[in-house]
């Protein structure tokens, strides 16, 4: 058998919240800021009023709606073999994303991120075994603006074979990244070898441009993760329970726009909610976030959707007893709940820093916790009750043929290995990997096509910016 987690919520609370969240998304409504939402929203009979950009979503739409989200979502990756299936069966880690800052591998020092910092860090990200998806995970801060979304996209399609994540800040992108991906494929189709972040903004709001960015890439079959980040206390209810309905209504109010524009586009249940500190005024990864987050996976499976839980993440400086506690616990927690995806690999100070040497820690704390929870194999064979009796009373196992046969198979190496500091291995393993990993192959004239792509980006974003400033 293996161990799980009993579910948060009763299937009766779950029900009293959805019953709240359709009342709400009617009465109270959703504020798009984009009127291209309202026109799509208003083709299917939904109440919308344009001077405030705000949308009444019927009880109808939204269950309609939700029956057209698929339960598996396929994250096409450019190596073809490292395309991930979100079906329930196993997890799969995702990098941090977001950050600002990073820690220098050489000196330590806290530095704005570059892309070379982001290079180095999607370097590390491809060549580790238990990291599936790759974020974007720091922002290349040296990057003129117009075109670093596009920069993020391309660093990335050359540095992994992986899938990609990253936000799409507008619509104007969309034509842009979709040539990006034709030529890191090589192919004359589209596919789509990334995924996106649709964050909306609590309370009951969202992004206009953004929203027109997701709703083209809905068109095209790429994957959204639908990410709500509500603050208990500040942007959100104080009490869990309001937390969790808001969040759920944000998130419901992304998933009807999205398959109102294209049915059956693939999407993803973000659990991520937080707390504020009403001590320090800063945002908080709480034990009641970690609950909250649970709450939340129920409802995502009571919507039959894939479902992204937060772990890995600290607030700690360092890879200190702080982080160790963090990390460790919600990691399990993800596990147990038996989650699609666990985020985030690699960001240290809440998100905000790179550290290559977390990143490799954590890929070694989640292969460690993924043993713990996984089945231990019970049958005739594995029982050895014949070994036992033959083996007898008094003696050993050292020496037999069935213990080096199992080697191979049965045995855990224990990590870190005795005697040997934990910080100096995951900073050699980090070294090891700029210095000698080398990503899957761009296809021939890939990498000059990208390019001349994200030049010709540039001229153009850079142009359009001059025009609205």
């Amino acid at each position: 058998m293996s161990f799980s987690l009993r579910p948060t919520l009763t299937r009766s609370e779950i029900e009293q919240i959805h019953e709240h969240s359709l009342d709400l998304l009617e009465r109270v409504g959703i504020d798009y800021q984009t009127p291209r939402a309202l026109e799509v929203l208003e083709r299917h009979g939904c109440r919308v009023d344009y001077a405030r950009n705000w949308a009444s979503l019927p009880r109808a739409f939204v269950e309609w709606a939700i029956e057209q989200a698929p339960r598996v979502v396929r994250l096409e990756a450019r190596d073809p073999v490292r395309s991930v299936v979100l079906d329930g069966r196993r997890a799969h880690h995702t990098c941090d994303s977001q950050g600002t800052r990073a820690l220098d591998f050489e000196t330590r020092e806290r530095l704005p991120s570059t892309e070379a910092s982001l290079r180095r860090g999607l370097l590390v990200a491809d060549a580790l075994d238990k990291l599936d998806v790759v974020n974007v995970m720091v922002a290349a801060n040296d990057v003129p603006a117009h075109v670093r979304v596009l920069r993020h996209f391309g660093i990335a399609f050359e540095l992994t074979g992986k899938p990609v994540r990253t936000g799409v800040l507008h619509a104007e992108l969309v034509p842009l990244l979709v040539e990006l991906a034709r030529a890191a494929t090589g192919e004359d189709e589209f596919r789509p070898i990334f995924s996106t972040v649709h964050c909306s903004i609590s309370p009951l709001r969202h992004d206009g441009e953004m929203t027109d960015a997701c709703m083209e890439l809905a068109r095209l079959g790429v994957p959204i993760l639908l990410h709500p980040m509500p603050l208990a206390g500040a942007t959100s209810p104080l009490p869990p329970a309001g937390t969790i309905l808001q969040h759920n209504v944000e998130v419901l109010s992304g998933l009807a726009l999205f398959q109102a524009a294209a049915p059956g586009a693939p999407l993803i249940y973000a659990a991520g909610p937080s707390q504020l500190d009403m001590v320090s005024g800063n945002y908080a990864n709480s034990a009641n976030a970690n609950a909250m987050r649970l709450a939340l996976v129920d409802i995502a499976r009571f919507y039959n959707l894939p479902v992204n839980l937060g772990a890995l993440g600290t607030a700690s400086s360092s890879l200190d007893a702080h982080y160790g506690y963090e990390a460790s616990s919600a990691c399990l927690l993800a596990y147990l709940a038996g989650v699609d995806e666990i985020y985030s690999m690699g960001l240290l100070d809440s998100s905000q820093t790179l550290s290559l040497d977390k990143l490799v820690l954590d890929n070694h704390l989640a292969r460690e916790l993924e043993i713990m929870v996984q089945p231990i194999q019970i049958d005739e064979a594995h029982l050895s009750a014949d070994l036992i009796e033959r083996v007898g009373i008094g003696q050993h196992y050292l020496k037999r043929r069935e213990t080096l046969e199992s080697l191979r198979s049965e045995y855990v190496r224990v990590w870190p290995p005795n005697g040997q500091n934990l910080l100096d291995l995951v900073h050699s393993e980090a070294q090891q990997i700029l210095e000698n990993h080398r990503p899957f192959a761009l296809p021939d004239g890939a990498l000059e096509k990208m390019r001349e792509i994200l030049n010709e980006a540039d001229r153009m974003l850079a142009s359009m910016s001059d025009k609205v400033a």
